[in-house]
C-alpha cells in the first residue's frame, strides 16, 4: 500500500486499514511537530493521539485530497495550540522540574554545571515568553531542520511570509534572551547588537 491508496481507502470507504498505514508513516514526524510546540514527551504524544482521533472522523467527509501531512499538520497544529491555552501552568512547572533534574547530575565541572543551567534557564525563559506561533516557526526551522518551503506547505503561507515571520521570531527570541542573560548592556556597546 502506498499513501495515495490509503487515502483513498479512508475517503471512499473510511477503511481502518488506510488510515493506520499514514498513522504509521508520520507518526514519529507528527510526535517531533508536537513536541517542539508543546515542550514535553507526554504532552506531545496526548496531542498526536487527540489530532490522529480527529483526523479519522474528519477525513471521509473531504472530497479529496492529495497529501495527507499538510492537511493532518494543521489539525495537530491547532490541537497543541488549544492545549497550550488551557496547560501552560502544568507546562512549565514540568520543564522547571526536568531541567533541576537535569542539572543535579553529577559532573567534573561545577562552573560549568552553572553556566549551561544560566544559558538553559535563559533560553528556556526567552522561548516562553514568546507566542505559541513564534515558538513553533522556530522550532520548525531550527530544532526540526525544515526548509523555507516545507515550513510555507505545513503553515499554509507563502514562502515570503515564512521568511518575514523567521526574521520577526529571531528578533524577538534576540530581545528576549539578551533581556534574560543580562547581556542586552554587553550587546549594545559600540552601537550593534550581536547576532544570536
Amino acid at each position: 500500500m502506498n499513501e495515495t491508496q490509503a487515502i483513498r481507502l479512508c475517503l471512499k470507504h473510511r477503511d481502518p486499514a488506510g488510515f493506520e498505514y499514514l498513522v504509521k508513516k508520520y507518526r514519529r514526524e507528527a510526535f517531533f511537530h508536537a513536541f517542539s510546540l508543546m515542550g514535553n514527551r507526554e504532552d506531545a504524544a496526548d496531542a498526536c493521539q487527540e489530532s490522529f482521533r480527529r483526523a479519522f472522523t474528519a477525513i471521509p467527509g473531504l472530497p479529496s485530497m492529495d497529501r495527507f501531512y499538510p492537511w493532518f499538520y494543521r489539525i495537530l497544529r491547532n490541537c497543541c495550540l488549544n492545549m497550550l491555552n488551557r496547560r501552560r501552568t502544568i507546562l512549565n512547572y514540568t520543564r522547571e522540574n526536568r531541567h533541576t533534574e537535569s542539572v543535579t547530575k553529577k559532573s567534573a565541572d561545577p562552573a560549568s554545571i552553572l553556566a549551561k543551567k544560566e544559558e538553559a534557564e535563559a533560553v528556556h525563559r526567552s522561548l516562553d515568553s514568546l507566542d505559541a506561533e513564534v515558538r513553533e516557526i522556530l522550532s520548525l526551522k531550527y530544532i526540526l531542520g525544515k526548509s523555507y518551503g516545507e515550513i510555507s506547505s505545513l503553515l499554509g503561507i507563502p514562502r515570503g511570509t515564512v521568511m518575514s515571520r523567521l526574521f520577526h521570531a529571531r528578533k524577538a527570541f534576540r530581545e528576549e534572551f539578551l533581556k534574560y542573560t543580562g547581556l542586552d548592556c554587553v550587546a549594545t556597546k559600540g552601537g550593534h547588537h550581536e547576532q544570536l
